[in-house]
C-alpha cells in the first residue's frame, strides 16, 4: 500500500535527504510522526512554517 502524507501537496516541501522528505519547516528532515498529522488544519508544522497547498490541482481526493 503506497500512503502519502499532506507534505506531499505542500509548496514546503523541497525534495529528500537521505531517504527523508525536507522542507522549509524540517531542512534536515520531517519526522516520521509528524506525517500522519492533519498538516492543513494545523497553524505552524515548525520555525514558523506550516501547509501551503502547490495548487488546487495536486489536492488528494477524499
Amino acid at each position: 500500500m503506497i500512503i502519502t502524507s499532506d507534505c506531499d501537496y505542500c509548496k514546503n516541501c523541497t525534495g529528500f535527504k537521505n531517504g527523508h522528505g525536507i522542507c522549509k519547516a524540517f531542512p534536515n528532515g520531517i519526522p516520521y510522526a509528524h506525517m500522519d498529522k492533519d498538516l492543513k488544519a494545523l497553524k505552524e508544522c515548525n520555525n514558523g512554517v506550516g501547509f501551503e497547498p502547490k495548487n488546487s490541482n495536486n489536492e488528494p481526493s477524499k
